[in-house]
């Protein structure tokens, strides 16, 4: 519980962290109250910052959250829709990939440009700062590989939940290390517009899996559930309003 707070920035836990933690012990923690958990502290961490690329970042990661619990619901969809109305669900789905695609290549663009800057940092003495974000997230990192290994060996359920666990909580340790990172980093200017490009492809992929799932649906209303449903949206919805609010600050900033 107390790991679940961290995502809160420092000062916020020693103000309300007790009290947070009081109510979150109150009651059992179920998948909604951890996302929301998640979710308010990563709008406490980027409270105030004017950082375009940086907010994309988070809200690409959130993004793909909700991306793997839709690429998971989507599985074997075929079966459920005739042949004849395969068009636009196909369409949509295939949309929605390729969108993806362009948004992956976009961030690691980023990481590429910044790369050269980020080992400069780090041999003047920038690893003793991003030492412990990067152990965390490679520690994490490592759970996350032996749990895929003991899935695909065993096809165990625990370590099924154990892989999902790390994989997303690797995706946000790792996060959290580039953003530390990059404000340790001069700005680059082609990372504005990698950001915003990284955000029409969210916008893209929504609108996508939208008509995706309105097309199978109506064939199938109970192939998606009602919980596979919430989680999906609510981290696109959330990884769409945070990289607005970086579309806004780009709008209003000066190019670096």
């Amino acid at each position: 519980m107390k790991l679940l707070l961290r995502v809160y920035p420092r000062r916020w836990r020693t103000r309300y962290g007790d009290e947070l933690l009081s109510l979150l012990e109150a009651e059992p923690l179920t998948w909604r109250v951890a996302a929301n958990v998640l979710r308010c502290g990563l709008g406490e961490r980027l409270r105030g910052s004017d950082s375009a690329p940086v907010r994309v970042l988070w809200a690409w990661s959130l993004f793909v959250t909700g991306g793997m619990a839709f690429q998971k619901a989507s599985e074997h969809w075929q079966v459920v829709v005739p042949g004849a109305d395969r068009a636009l669900p196909t369409a949509a789905f295939d949309t929605a990939q390729v969108a993806a695609a362009i948004g992956s290549v976009a961030v690691l663009a980023a990481v590429a440009l910044a790369f050269p800057a980020f080992v400069r940092d780090l041999r003047s003495g920038g690893w003793t700062a991003l030492r412990r974000p990067i152990v965390i997230a490679s520690a994490v990192t490592a759970v996350a590989a032996g749990a895929l290994v003991a899935v695909a060996l065993d096809h165990d359920v625990a370590a099924a939940w154990i892989f999902v666990t790390s994989a997303v909580g690797s995706l946000f340790a790792w996060t959290r290390a580039a953003t530390l990172a990059a404000r340790r980093l001069p700005p680059v200017r082609v990372h504005r517009q990698l950001a915003l490009t990284v955000t029409a492809t969210m916008v893209v992929v929504t609108l996508a899996a939208t008509a995706w799932f309105a097309s199978v649906t109506a064939h199938a209303p109970s192939f998606v559930g009602a919980e596979q449903l919430a989680v999906i949206a609510m981290f696109m919805a959330a990884g769409l309003a945070l990289a607005a609010t970086g579309a806004r600050v780009e709008g209003r900033g000066p190019a670096a």
